[in-house]
């Protein structure tokens, strides 16, 4: 997806989506975990809202060493927005993502970085709501404050000024609570925000060997996890998704132990938000072993939004 035109007159500030990219997002990369992005709740840790409490949520914003932003610049902009586990986001759907606030920033020198923090107390709402405690995804976007970004599209994850945080751990209670039919896994969401019919292709590919970036993540999360032992280093009898509100069409079928991924594809007009179920059979594995799977929602264009999902019988 392009860059946001609404922001392209400033070229100085960015978000990472990997440590060290300065602004120059990976489409093919792991870009839904950025480090910029850091939610605490006050019990449950961390990327996990507590209800009734104040959680913390920091964002760090930096300038290139040679970028511009408009004549007339006097701060930043922060923009903050929260999501149940979703894929791709819509900043003006109340289905798909909340506006937690926005605050100023002052103008960072030639290469320099600051952090703000907002402090958010999620309210009392049905969980399907995007401000419900639990796992959240969150999405922060910067820039110089004479500009408008666009309503419609966050424009992940080319756009240097946004980056997204999204990772889910789904403990499970016992080898029993693991072989549900349902499985072990959890609901996600995602939203078509372009302006016409959309052929989504959504997947999840298995991590048996992650990346130091993404393994030191999901370990420093699992360690609040109570049972958690190891990474896994091999699949679980099989994963795969549940589609029951739109018509999906599956391109790799459900995975076995062989299997590294599965992909469907959906049909979503403009603007739709939907729900569906990601799980995974952990029968005949061990307890305290976590799973990692990669989600993410494509079209002709590419990965436009993604998320980490971590299962683990306990």
């Amino acid at each position: 997806m392009a860059n946001d035109p609404g922001l392209a007159a400033d070229t100085s500030t960015f978000l990472q989506a990997i440590a060290g990219d300065n602004g120059v997002h990976d489409p093919n990369g792991v870009f839904w975990l950025s480090p910029d992005i850091q939610l605490t709740g006050p019990v449950s840790g961390p990327d996990k809202a507590d209800p009734n409490a104040n959680n913390t949520v920091d964002v760090t914003v930096h300038a290139t060493a040679n970028g511009t932003v408009p004549p007339g610049t006097e701060s930043l902009s922060i923009d903050l927005f929260v999501a149940n586990p979703s894929l791709v986001m819509a900043p003006n759907n109340a289905q798909s993502t909340a506006h937690i606030g926005s605050t100023g920033m002052q103008l960072l020198a030639p290469g320099g970085s600051a952090t703000t923090q907002f402090v958010w107390v999620p309210p009392s709402v049905p969980a399907t709501d995007p401000q419900a405690p639990g796992h959240k995804c969150l999405i922060a976007r910067a820039y110089a404050d004479p500009l408008t970004p666009g309503s419609m599209s966050f424009f992940l994850p080319q756009d240097p000024h946004v980056a997204q945080h999204n990772i889910c751990i789904v403990p499970c209670g016992g080898p029993g609570a693991a072989t549900r039919p349902a499985g072990c896994g959890t609901n996600v969401r995602t939203a078509n925000v372009l302006g016409k019919p959309q052929k989504a292709r959504i997947r999840a590919t298995l991590d048996t060997d992650p990346s130091r970036l993404v393994r030191e993540i999901v370990v420093a999360r699992l360690k609040y996890v109570k049972g958690f032992q190891r990474l896994a280093t091999k699949g679980p009898k099989s994963f795969g998704f549940r589609f029951n509100d739109v018509r999906s069409r599956v391109l790799t079928p459900p995975a076995s132990t062989r299997g590294k991924a599965v992909e469907s594809e959906v049909r979503l007009e403009p603007g739709q938000v939907i729900t569906f179920r990601f799980a995974a059979d952990l029968s005949g594995g061990k307890l305290g072993e976590a799973h990692i799977f990669h989600l993410t929602h494509a079209d002709e264009s590419g990965v436009q939004g993604g998320l980490t999902v971590v299962v683990l019988p306990v």
